[in-house]
């Protein structure tokens, strides 16, 4: 038989590959638009509070609450959860509160157990915010003046309970474009989102950069309480949301709201130290199953292509074809500089290594760290259990 079966094996690799990078591409594309959304003329504005929690974010801090307190909605408020920070953070929060009425800073001083910071930020924002909606937001994203109304006006139009949105996230070089390419690919197909409206369908989205929630259904769902110890907080709210019943859908925002992500490749690496074996429910062996399906799915073909021989070398060509192409083409779709396709390769062997970082170091440290907290393993399976 030869290498027949390293043939056949292969092309089963190129319709794994097709139909991935197929999935994506519809994902993306029957995904509503924000800007599509009508604003009515005479329409009553339900309440919005936009909740912040904000740790050492003195960056971006200033930028992101002006680009708040500019949003064009007539009933609207905002509360800033100053979370612990050790920098000018809390600082510039009450310097912009003392200039704009709406703003209301809370400032913790200290994290009681049982509780992520962020958790217990966005928790302690929305208990003193009576209103309508609820919009979790972070504490570096940048909105169109007009997002919030379009956003509004589609929750009511639709009657949705929770909305969720994909923001641009600019960055400053190709390579870190290529990151987003990728990630962007992977979460779509992975979470379903084309399927997230469906409410017959078990697949569900949060996304921390836009999270708008009724309030009702905030406090039904018992906020932040059920997932107080979750690092991917925005995620597993979606979750518990969709789960128990509510109608939830996801739209694209690019032109609406923008998050500039990460600067450079280290900071991509440390930033996602808290996310990746987070996302795994902390168990090694599916950590290690998925670095072993990203090596052997996605960066495999790239090394084989010049390691074996005849129809495997082929098809290999075909598969490696095909994740350039697409990468091109989905950073074409999202007004990317297609020219970050041709890093491929190399954000894949970072993104392994990032994974498997941040797997080490889980076990070294005992949990997380994360702001400067060390959140134990104990801690961090604590709602997993119940």
């Amino acid at each position: 038989m030869g290498f027949e079966w390293l043939t056949w094996i292969t092309a089963f690799h190129v319709l794994v590959i097709t139909i991935f990078e197929s999935l994506a591409h519809y994902s993306l594309s029957s995904l509503p638009q924000l800007r599509d959304q009508d604003i009515p003329d005479d329409a009553l504005w339900p309440s919005v509070a936009i909740v912040v929690a904000a740790r050492n974010e003195e960056r971006d801090i200033e930028p992101a609450i002006q680009s708040m307190l500019k949003l064009d909605y007539p009933n609207l408020r905002f509360t800033a959860v100053n979370d612990r920070s050790t920098d000018s953070t809390g600082a510039i929060l009450d310097r912009l509160a003392h200039g704009d009425r709406r703003l209301q800073v809370i400032h913790v001083e200290e994290l009681p157990s049982g509780w992520l910071g962020k958790n217990h930020a966005l928790q302690l924002g929305s208990d003193a915010s009576p209103t309508d909606y609820l919009l979790f937001t972070d504490a570096d994203v940048s909105f169109d003046p007009l997002c919030l109304r379009r956003a509004v006006a589609y929750s009511e139009q639709y009657q949705v309970d929770h909305l969720t949105m994909f923001p641009s996230v600019p960055m400053p070089n190709p390579w870190l474009d290529a990151f987003v390419i990728f990630f962007f690919r992977v979460f779509m197909v992975i979470y379903r989102a084309w399927q997230v409206a469906n409410p017959r369908r078990t697949a569900s989205l949060g996304l921390g950069a836009f999270n708008l929630i009724r309030k009702g259904i905030y406090e039904q769902i018992q906020g932040h309480h059920e997932i107080s110890m979750e690092v991917l907080d925005d995620l597993m709210i979606g979750q518990i949301i969709k789960r128990q019943g509510f109608r939830q859908h996801v739209l694209q925002a690019r032109e609406d709201i923008s998050v500039p992500w990460y600067q450079s490749i280290p900071e991509l690496v440390v930033g996602l130290d808290k996310n990746t074996y987070a996302g795994v429910g902390y168990n090694l062996g599916l950590m290690t199953l998925v670095v072993l399906n990203l090596v052997l799915i996605f960066l495999w073909p790239f090394i084989g292509v010049f390691v074996l021989q005849g129809t495997p070398q082929v098809l290999l060509g075909i598969i490696c074809s095909l994740l350039l192409l697409s990468s091109a083409a989905m950073a074409l779709r999202i007004r990317v500089n297609p020219i970050c396709a041709l890093f491929f390769p190399w954000i894949i062997s970072v993104f392994v290594f990032t994974i498997i970082r941040a797997t080490v170091l889980f076990y070294r440290r005992g949990g997380i760290k994360w702001r400067d907290t060390l959140y134990t393993r104990k801690e961090l399976m604590t709602n997993r259990t119940k």
